[in-house]
């Protein structure tokens, strides 16, 4: 069983990523990036947070994200200590 303090770090990620969709156009242009979004939404809904991150990285390259998608992906990164991507996530700053 997780601990609070894990549950309560869980809690801060799902919100940066979940909050990164508000910075990206109402409707997706292809195909693919409708289905980053569904695949994102699938891994936040079984708390399968880094798979979260991926799906959305992948999103924001193909919507031409602006800093601030890139800037919630970040926290969300920072807070799993995700390293490698941080770093990724910085250079789209």
């Amino acid at each position: 069983m997780a601990s609070d303090e894990l549950k309560k770090s869980w809690a801060v990620t799902l919100r940066h990523l979940a909050a990164s969709r508000f910075y990206l156009q109402e409707y997706f242009s292809s195909i693919d990036a409708e289905s980053c979004w569904v695949n994102a939404q699938e891994f936040l809904h079984h708390n399968e947070l880094g798979l979260a991150l991926e799906e959305l990285q992948e999103l924001g390259d193909l919507c031409s994200a602006p800093r601030e998608f890139w800037l919630e992906l970040l926290l969300a990164a920072e807070n799993m200590s995700l390293v490698d991507k941080t770093t990724f996530i910085r250079q789209k700053l």
